[in-house]
């Protein structure tokens, strides 16, 4: 069986939005007879669900033990969240000055380890995704240290993005510049999650259409199936209209899209906007507190805590709207949430300047999309959508029978593309 070393700085049971894409990939890849081994930075403050455990079930995980880490937090007593390990202002000056991220100091550290680790499995090529970037820093120097085909997945755009997700110091950045430079430029093949991004880089870097893929991310049915006793206890008022953010709103995927809708709601037509509820889980950023507090909507956004993976499924499910928002400057993104989301037979609300996020919704039956600034047509929809539950009737342009129709969006078939990338360019069918 040919074998792929994936590098995945995330992997589960880390709770980061890039621990699944690896994930869902590697869970498919033996069927199609491909080996999957992950390499990822050992997280032991988290737990694999059990449907997690027997999907990984064979698969050889690789763990860089690691002396610090920024991204988990222990909670007190209390229960409330400690700051993270490294003090904040250290960090926050370690993450603006150090070049590429500051997971490269690991590494560096573990590298010759590493090192021999795979050139004792031998793999047949080399697949890593950022962000973190480091990963992709890894996989080009162990791709070249070994004289290995190498393959960079790009989950998002990194030095050519429209928004700065770090802040970033002059000299860090232009060696970001460089490094990101050097991976588009020796890999054999870039992978992108998005259309917009994959356009973003070839008119920015001047690269070949061979050169590139668009490989989305994906739902598994699998990880959506029954919970059993893993059900959310919430009951929403089955005489309101609910929206729900599965997240945290904040900078990057802001609330005021929807804000701005029921704002105009509540001059145009207020009857409607007092009957809708808009559900998010975790703690606001404090901006996106002030915004709500500010237009007097504390009524309307309800705060829940989060919840564990298991109750995915039956939180979705309590849903009437289920909402996708990012920043208006975030044009190449497809937040991840989306997929999330294509795993229920719930309609998807999009509040996003990407109208690659439309198209999908469009093909998979799914929902409807708008631009932040169709303010009044995202009104008029939500006004549909109330008169559709009170008269208990479904939406149009969702699929025949009432459902959607996504299969395209499945990890199995997204899993398949990926294997067929990797058979080409090692020359096997």
């Amino acid at each position: 069986m040919k074998k792929v070393l994936m590098i995945a700085p995330y992997f589960v049971p880390r709770r980061r939005v890039g621990a699944l894409r690896p994930f869902k990939f590697a869970i498919h890849m033996k069927e199609m007879g491909w080996e999957p081994v992950i390499l990822t930075i050992a997280e032991k403050t988290g737990k694999l669900t059990e449907k997690e455990r027997v999907l990984l079930d064979g698969i050889k995980i690789i763990e860089i033990d690691t002396p610090f880490d920024q991204t988990t937090r222990t909670k007190t007593p209390e229960g409330k969240k400690k700051k993270p390990q490294i003090v904040s202002h250290a960090s926050s000056w370690i993450d603006k000055n150090i070049p590429v991220d500051s997971w490269i100091f690991l590494f560096w550290l573990r590298y010759l380890g590493i090192l021999s680790k795979v050139k004792e499995l031998n793999p047949d090529i080399i697949w890593s995704t950022g962000d973190p970037w480091s990963g992709l820093w890894l996989g080009e120097k162990l791709a070249r240290d070994l004289s290995k085909q190498w393959v960079a997945d790009f989950r998002d755009p990194w030095t050519i993005s429209d928004v700065n997700l770090r802040d970033r110091s002059a000299f860090s950045e232009e060696l970001d510049r460089r490094a990101e430079k050097r991976i588009v430029e020796s890999a054999d093949k870039l992978i992108f999650t998005s259309k917009a991004t994959e356009r973003a880089y070839h008119n920015h870097y001047g690269l070949k259409k061979s050169k590139t893929a668009v490989i989305y991310n994906s739902y598994d049915p699998a990880l959506f199936e029954d919970p059993g006793d893993e059900k959310w206890s919430y009951e929403p008022d089955p005489e309101l209209l609910h929206i729900l953010f599965f997240g945290r709103f904040r900078r990057l995927s802001p609330a005021e899209p929807i804000i701005n809708v029921i704002r105009y709601l509540s001059k145009t037509d207020p009857g409607v906007a007092e009957k809708i509820r808009i559900h998010s889980f975790g703690e606001l950023e404090p901006d996106e507190a002030k915004k709500i507090d500010l237009f007097d909507l504390a009524e309307v956004f309800v705060q829940h805590k989060p919840v564990v993976p298991q109750k995915t499924l039956s939180v979705l499910n309590k849903a009437d709207l289920l909402l996708v928002s990012t920043d208006r400057n975030r044009k190449n993104i497809i937040p991840a949430k989306l997929w999330d989301y294509l795993a229920t037979e719930k309609p998807i609300l999009s509040i996003a300047p990407n109208a690659e996020i439309t198209g999908i919704l469009e093909v998979a039956k799914a929902g409807f999309g708008f631009h932040p600034d169709q303010i009044a047509e995202v009104s008029d929809f939500l006004k549909k959508c109330l008169k559709a539950k009170q008269q208990e009737t479904k939406l149009s342009r969702l699929g025949k029978d009432g459902y959607p129709t996504r299969e395209l969006f499945e990890s199995r078939n997204t899993t398949q593309q990926l294997v067929t990338i990797l058979d080409e360019i090692i020359g096997h069918e």
